[in-house]
């Protein structure tokens, strides 16, 4: 028997890290799962709670990462 999907709920929220540079916050419920960060016109930074940096093409690509590092280490 397979299990059921379950829908969860991602939460983005708009912020400014230590250099002033606006980020993206990742967060599944209460608990933060990453950060995204526009380097260049496209070009994004996604980086999980190990800090662990991975360089993707697109906002959505980064969130889909994350989501997967999430729920692989979870």
């Amino acid at each position: 028997m397979s299990k059921a999907n379950k829908s969860i709920n991602v939460e983005i929220k708009d912020n400014t890290d230590a250099n002033g540079e606006a980020i993206s916050e990742l967060f599944i419920g209460k608990k933060l799962i990453g950060t995204i960060k526009q380097v260049e016109t496209n070009k994004f930074q996604a980086t999980n709670t190990h800090q662990e940096e991975f360089h993707v093409k697109t906002f959505d690509e980064g969130v889909t990462l994350l989501i997967k590092d999430f729920h692989l280490h979870h």
